[in-house]
């Protein structure tokens, strides 16, 4: 109703009271007298009031019949509630709030003698899960201001529910969630060469015990699916628990004996924490292949985006079955065929392996009577200057090589991408050329790390092998016998094998010397081979004073590092800590080197201490004996202290083999 019509309301309300009045005073006066008051008090309003105010109720209650249930709802909850003033102080609280917190021996009066300040900052109108006084309670807060004549007063309304019960539920629950597990033996053809037919049902039933007895164990279900594969299905609460052993099932797998120097390895994938048992088994035969690629003895576990791995304590095996590498071949030959152009991407930081191993393939590639490239970049690794020099003096050859610009240029949807040495996408020379390419082969020999090329055609990835060049030379010599390679070719593979292996005295199996051999035949000239890593007197200089720096701060274990950067700090870094595996009683060498705002880290290992394991931690990787990492943003003592607590902690968890 418009002020206007009420005020015209008002008036002949007044009109009418008056009337009544003086009707009234000649009945009975004493009527007339009680309605004075009323009269009163609209006159004051009608003759009084400010328009700009509403009208002020006459009369006010102090509690509502609202109010008063309201306040009886909220005291009664089964959810603490507590408003507190600008200074932390509980103005009010109810009931369950009083039944979580107050005690008889000690009254809180303040929310922060209960909440710490820190935790109090970052709670809002989300509910947050906080662990006070041993148990669990869910906390939200909202922002509340006074209404009537107190306005602009502030108050904090609490809501704590006590969730212990539901916690704990849930945590059985998790406790209870299904692990899948996939076991591989990892030599199962190898065994089965070295073991006598009469004694091989006593040595697999041997096996097949050890394994289901320790699943058994855990109180888990496992099945035999194959010669050489299980599949078992534990709970998370049992599954942690052989965690916490380290998955002693590799050790006790070791232990049987089968002849005189082979033992048998197992490898675990598991995962758990998928959304279905069918996400969950395809995450597990993941981890195995993972396993697989890093050599196997090893378990690794895919959860939650999370990959842990366990074991890796045994030198790969090396393969006495070439027919992985005929099947390979094969199907190389034939993608070779299909394309119009190949070409060869090797990682940054290019070595001689990678290099010898592109030059191989693309001899090969020229054969087939197709177009082949290797991707250089101009500012490349001195390591390989040498070989680079050798290569450009032959004209036919240097036409082989182009930049990445040329190589962009050039890549079509038949062109064949080979990338060599590295399975990294991180670590390739040209992620460019990668991500434009359409059909990419990955061959390398490194253990198989969990950033991986995904949209590879062909993988071939064995980490028994010495080197890159070794298994490219392989695949060479079951392409056919109408492959033929240079001798140039010939000389710069040799000096791969030989770069990786320090002249065949490392990760050197039967295969190795048989690929050292064809390219002999094929005219690979080991006095050039040699010439390739002749050395200036300042490096070897540099090299003698990170010898005389090195600490022994582990039994068989010693670090050093160079205090200025050389001319190829990668190489040299290699090249001391080779020098350092040589003293006597070194299982294990580090060598630090500055690299630009890097700090590059060189491992080698006798076998029994796997380096690789250990520079993992840092983003590395390689083999068991030989590998590398670098690291960002610290200074050279910092980056000394992160290698030797790294090597301490892999010590504990008894890392030795």
């Amino acid at each position: 109703m418009a002020r206007g019509n009420q005020n015209r309301m008002l008036w002949w309300a007044v009109y009418l009271i008056v009337f009544e009045m003086l009707c009234l005073i000649f009945y009975d006066f004493k009527i007339s007298l009680l309605l004075l008051p009323i009269l009163g008090l609209m006159l004051y309003y009608l003759i009084f009031k400010k328009e700009s105010k509403p009208l002020t109720p006459l009369i006010k209650t102090k509690t509502t019949f609202r109010q008063a249930l309201w306040k009886q709802i909220v005291s009664d909850l089964n959810l603490g509630v507590a408003l507190v003033d600008g200074n932390k102080k509980i103005v009010w609280e109810n009931k369950t709030f009083s039944a979580l917190f107050q005690t008889s021996a000690h009254t809180i009066t303040h929310i922060i003698d209960i909440i710490p300040t820190d935790i109090l900052e970052f709670l809002n109108e989300e509910p947050k899960a906080i662990e006070l006084k041993n148990r669990r309670f869910s906390i939200r807060s909202v922002w509340l201001s006074t209404n009537g004549e107190k306005s602009g007063r502030m108050l904090r309304a609490y809501y704590i529910e006590d969730i212990t019960e539901l916690f704990d539920l849930k945590l059985r629950i998790k406790e209870e969630e299904g692990v899948v597990c996939y076991f591989h033996l990892d030599n199962f053809d190898e065994i089965m060469v070295a073991c006598s037919e009469d004694n091989r049902p006593e040595l697999f039933a041997k096996i097949d015990k050890t394994i289901t007895q320790w699943v058994h164990n855990y109180n888990g279900l496992i099945k035999k699916y194959d010669s050489d594969k299980y599949l078992a299905v534990l709970n998370l609460r049992d599954f942690r628990r052989a965690e916490e052993t380290k998955f002693d099932i590799l050790d006790a797998v070791r232990e049987i004996k089968v002849g005189q120097v082979m033992t048998p390895t197992l490898s675990i994938g598991a995962s758990y924490g998928e959304q279905s048992l069918t996400l969950t088994s395809k995450i597990a035969q993941n981890a195995l292949e993972l396993c697989l690629g890093r050599g196997g003895d090893q378990v690794v576990i895919k959860t939650e985006g999370k990959t842990s791995f366990y074991g890796g304590k045994t030198k790969e095996m090396e393969k006495y079955s070439r027919v992985r590498a005929r099947v390979i071949s094969h199907a190389l030959r034939d993608l070779i065929e299909e394309s119009d152009t190949v070409m060869v991407l090797g990682h940054l930081f290019l070595d001689m392996d990678a290099l010898g191993a592109g030059v191989g393939l693309v001899s090969a590639v020229k054969s087939l009577n197709k177009q082949g490239y290797i991707i250089l970049t101009p500012e490349q690794s001195p390591s390989v200057d040498s070989l680079v020099e050798l290569l450009f003096n032959d004209v036919e050859m240097k036409k082989h090589f182009i930049g990445e610009t040329e190589a962009l240029d050039k890549i079509t949807k038949k062109t064949l991408l080979v990338v060599v040495d590295t399975h990294r996408p991180s670590l390739v020379i040209s992620q460019k050329v990668l991500e434009k390419s359409e059909r990419v082969v990955v061959i390398d020999h490194h253990r198989r790390g969990e950033e991986f090329i995904d949209k590879a055609l062909l993988v071939y990835l064995e980490p028994y092998a010495s080197s890159t060049s070794e298994m490219v030379t392989e695949l060479i010599q079951y392409m056919g016998d109408d492959i033929k390679i240079t001798s140039l070719a010939a000389t710069a593979m040799l000096s791969g094998i030989a770069v990786d292996t320090r002249n065949f005295a490392f990760k050197t199996g039967a295969r190795t010397f048989d690929a050292a051999s064809f390219l002999r035949r094929a005219g690979a000239d080991p006095i050039a081979v040699y010439k390739l890593f002749q050395e200036d007197a300042e490096t070897v200089y540099a090299r003698a004073n990170v010898l005389k720096r090195a600490q022994e701060f582990m039994e068989h274990v010693v670090i050093s590092y160079y205090d200025a950067e050389p001319k190829n700090p990668t190489l040299a870094a290699a090249q001391a800590a080779n020098s350092l595996i040589g003293l006597k009683g070194v299982f294990a060498s580090f060598v630090l080197v500055p690299m630009g705002e890097k700090i590059s880290i060189s491992g080698r290992s006798l076998g029994n201490i796997n380096v690789q394991r250990i520079l993992e931690e840092f983003g590395g990787g390689g083999h068991m004996t030989v590998a590398g990492a670098q690291l960002s943003g610290v200074t050279m003592d910092e980056a000394l202290e992160k290698v030797k607590h790294a090597v301490i902690n892999y010590m504990k968890e008894g890392g030795t083999s």
